[in-house]
């Protein structure tokens, strides 16, 4: 019987510009798991470690971003591992960032974009992940009343 297991964070980087609201996406290098895919920022929960701690750490490891705001995207990212027989679930974090925010990206990754909801929902290869874009786009990151209910301490 598989087990179910949270022992990773997906986290939606995002910028409000001008423009409007932008996303963060990282391609992995090519030699990794998932290589040359467009991602959001993905990472383990450490021992002792809640999930929101995680969430801020990752992006600091991951992009060397700092984030201004951190709220709940009140999502569960679930899919099925099956190499170790376990269903995954990852709660989905949204984290702003300064509009005119650069990443100094990981040895995990390649490239990155800041990229516009359409261009994010076409680059991310999972449909929980265009989901997750998008429901984080509507709800949070153009910003008002409603995202303060989801802002975290």
């Amino acid at each position: 019987m598989p087990r179910i297991v949270s022992d990773i964070v997906d986290v939606y980087v995002f910028r409000r510009t001008k423009h409007g609201a932008q996303f963060l996406v990282v391609r992995r290098r090519p030699d990794l798991v998932l290589g040359d895919t467009w991602q959001s920022v993905h990472g383990k929960i450490e021992p002792g470690e809640s999930a929101v701690e995680a969430a801020r750490r990752e992006v600091q490891e991951h992009t060397g971003l700092t984030p201004t705001k951190l709220y709940s995207a009140d999502y569960i990212n679930q899919f099925y591992d099956h190499k170790t027989d376990s269903v995954v679930l990852a709660p989905a974090f949204a984290v702003q960032v300064e509009p005119r925010a650069q990443p100094r990206l990981s040895q995990e990754y390649c490239d990155y974009a800041w990229c516009d909801l359409e261009e994010t929902v076409a680059r991310l290869p999972l449909a929980s992940q265009r989901w997750a874009a998008r429901h984080i786009y509507d709800v949070i990151a153009m910003g008002g009343e409603e995202a303060e209910f989801y802002a975290l301490p």
